[in-house]
């Protein structure tokens, strides 16, 4: 008789197991792009980028282990989806010289002509300033310009090095495509 009730046991907690472990339908797909250490310099290296396609938002998680707000002239989010083509959006984020984000903008661009580059009314950008965490989030509602419902995406970080010199932009290259979810 004990090993039947043990057997019963090992299913039932086998099955609390397997019902625990299947996501629910407000978690994101996500994907991850790594980007080498020491491509840029430090204060504008990113490492990884971690891509989230919720079914309201689509953010990009940027870590850069050695950030200093103050430094950034400003960061976007590069979003494409299966139907785009060359055609991009890019949620751009210009940060105020205390770190918070002082202008928001999603625009929608053809490849890296910045002459198709054009403004979409979006109210809903979110970032967000946390240790080595850049958080960008953009609603899906304002993605007006394609229908797809899979987009990869790419950061980058442009940064002003010191007085007098050039702008220093990295970027990474674009995740693999990622479902809504």
């Amino acid at each position: 008789m004990t090993r039947r009730w043990m057997r019963i046991g090992v299913a039932a907690a086998g099955s609390v197991l397997a019902v625990g472990l299947i996501p629910g339908t407000a978690h994101a797909a996500t994907t991850d792009v790594k980007d080498p250490r020491g491509d840029a310099p430090r204060v504008a290296d990113i490492t990884k980028l971690r891509v989230k396609n919720g079914e309201h938002r689509v953010t990009g998680v940027l870590t850069v282990p050695h950030h200093k707000k103050r430094k950034y002239a400003g960061i976007d989010l590069m979003i494409r989806t299966k139907d785009s083509g060359r055609w991009a959006y890019i949620v751009s984020i210009a940060p105020a010289g205390n770190g918070q984000a002082a202008k928001k903008g999603l625009f929608y661009q053809r490849g890296d002509d910045p002459a198709t580059s054009r403004r979409l009314p979006c109210t809903g950008i979110k970032t967000a300033w946390k240790s080595k965490k850049i958080t960008i989030s953009v609603p899906v509602r304002c993605l007006t310009e394609t229908s797809a419902r899979r987009v990869r995406a790419r950061a980058g970080i442009i940064t002003r090095l010191e007085p007098g010199h050039d702008w220093y932009d990295d970027l990474t290259r674009y995740s693999r495509y990622v479902r809504r979810g």
